[in-house]
């Protein structure tokens, strides 16, 4: 539904509040706030409406009531004396007094073997594909945790506890959690706890340190409001060095964390106990190779690919029974497949990444990174239903991993599908403010797409990736387009001299990419001019 009064549209599909048509930075509390206040704005709303409605009813304080309302009125602008939107009604409560239109999103047909859009329509998002709302879901920062361990070689420990905190309270449906790549980059720039409020909207976040040895391990953690920056729950635990005992740790932490951040103590007792879970590591060294491909990940770096690669494939006959493992190994070798400069017909990596991903589905149904991996893999098997329902079931799972919803915008991307490749690449830019170019480099390429030219150019500006293949390719295109000759003449040297074959070699390229025609020709049409 999209609500709009004065200059404003509430968009509550995409959990997004636009000004005349340009989107408004918004804690996501502060946006259910809003959303509150305009649903039911034929009565006055008390403040224990609003505490049970977005804060799940939690015990919060008047301040942080009234905090968010000082926040929704800064937002749509509304702070002034006449308070013509949000309206206070002294000692009880507030209202929501505008006049509002209500405009229904149209609905998407899904049709065999292909994602369309209704004709003469588009829509937001892919079919059935809607993100689980955040609206009275208290949201959580993970942090990394520092590492304080005796041999340098046990650095892994860190990176690898810090992911299955994530993993663990993602499975709570009851808590909205962040992806590690949001909090790592945050962390990076030495984010205080009130910039990751103000800039993801994180209502908690965790810190913590681990101390590794031959024969202990030792993990300290503090759950943070930050709101108060005050402490809610400190815990430290001391046991023997066994991966046992690790994830012993990392299960009473998210339980811990889930009975006091969801205010559900029967989450202790519940089905939920994450010690049945299944399909974990039960040797250091696939706990180690787990954490590489973090990593990896992070900076996609190709002679850190090729030992991984390897790595993995030792891990997982090791220790078959590792979920992560083999999804891991699944996305590795996928990106050998689809990476190269120079493409090659080489489905046999696709193959084997296929049957990487579906065993680790198997040793873990419930494993978000799992279902992401399968996805990836299907959809550069053309397999477009399949991958729409192990996107749905990814999300489902865990809808704050903000790597996932990039992959599957670019996916959406280079199949055509513009409108929900902006939908998933927006969504992964609110959880991760500070994401690499890669994103702005695909959203630039939507933008462009819709003729959006000023815009891609401003995007594509803002992350350059020099000597990447695409990137010199993209700003050729989009520097045309928006009228600089000059900068496309001069991207266009760089790539007859680095790569002299690219217009045919993109055609292979775009065969192993899936790149839909419609996508290919607009940008050829300009490469023609500069590069033939």
């Amino acid at each position: 539904m999209i609500y709009r009064f004065d200059a404003f549209e509430c968009d509550t599909d995409k959990f997004e509040l636009r000004k005349n048509g340009a989107r408004v930075a918004i804690e996501p509390q502060v946006f259910s706030v809003i959303q509150f206040l305009i649903e039911n704005r034929e009565r006055m709303i008390s403040k224990t409406d609003l505490i049970d409605a977005v804060w799940d009813g939690r015990i919060v304080s008047d301040a942080a009531v009234s905090s968010r309302i000082r926040s929704a009125r800064q937002a749509l602008e509304d702070s002034g004396k006449t308070r013509r939107l949000i309206q206070t009604v002294h000692g009880r409560g507030f209202r929501f007094v505008a006049k509002v239109a209500e405009v229904t999103r149209p609905v998407s047909i899904a049709v065999k073997g292909a994602v369309s859009e209704p004709a003469g329509q588009t829509t937001q998002r892919g079919d059935g594909l809607a993100l689980p709302a955040r609206k009275g879901c208290p949201s959580i920062a993970v942090l990394p945790f520092d590492d304080f361990s005796v041999n340098q070689h046990d650095g892994f420990f860190a990176a690898g506890l810090t992911e299955e905190v994530v993993a663990n309270l993602s499975r709570f449906h009851d808590l909205f959690v962040f992806s590690r790549s949001t909090t790592a980059a945050l962390t990076g720039q030495q984010a205080t706890i009130g910039e990751l409020r103000e800039r993801i909207g994180a209502d908690f976040v965790i810190e913590g340190s681990v101390r590794k040895s031959d024969t202990r391990v030792r993990v300290t953690f503090q759950l943070i409001d930050t709101a108060t920056d005050g402490h809610v729950l400190a815990e430290r635990f001391d046991r023997e060095c066994s991966l046992t005992s690790v994830f012993e740790i990392q299960d009473k932490i998210a339980l811990l964390i889930a009975a006091r951040v969801a205010n559900r103590r029967d989450l202790l007792d519940d089905q939920m106990q994450l010690t049945d879970r299944h399909g974990r590591p039960e040797k250091w060294e696939t706990y180690r190779s787990i954490a590489r491909y973090y990593e990896y990940v992070r900076i996609r770096d190709p002679g850190l690919h090729a030992s991984l690669r390897d790595d993995l494939r030792d891990a997982v006959q090791r220790d078959p029974k590792s979920s992560d493992a083999w999804a891991a190994l699944a996305v590795v070798l996928l990106d050998q497949y689809r990476f190269p400069v120079k493409a090659r017909d080489n489905r046999t990596l696709l193959n084997e990444a296929h049957r990487n991903a579906r065993c680790a589905i198997s040793l873990d149904p419930d494993n978000a990174f799992a279902h992401q991996a399968l996805a990836m893999v299907q959809f550069y098997r053309n397999e477009l239903e399949n991958f729409l329902s192990s996107v749905e079931t990814s999300i489902a799972l865990n809808p704050g991993k903000a790597d996932a919803l990039a992959e599957f915008g670019y996916c959406f991307y280079m199949a055509g599908h513009i409108e929900r490749a902006i939908f998933f690449l927006d969504r992964s830019s609110e959880l991760n403010p500070l994401e690499d170019g890669i994103p702005r480099l695909f959203r630039a390429g939507c933008w462009f797409m819709q003729d959006r030219f000023e815009d891609a150019m401003r995007e594509i500006s803002k992350s350059p990736m020099p000597g990447a293949y695409w990137y010199h390719a993209y700003v050729i295109a989009i520097s045309h387009a928006s009228g600089n000759r000059e900068r496309a003449e001069k991207e266009a040297a760089k790539m007859r001299k680095r790569f002299p074959n690219f217009m045919t070699d993109r055609l292979a390229m775009n065969k192993t990419l899936c790149v839909s025609h419609e996508v290919d020709a607009k940008f050829a049409t300009i490469w023609e001019k500069y590069l033939s």
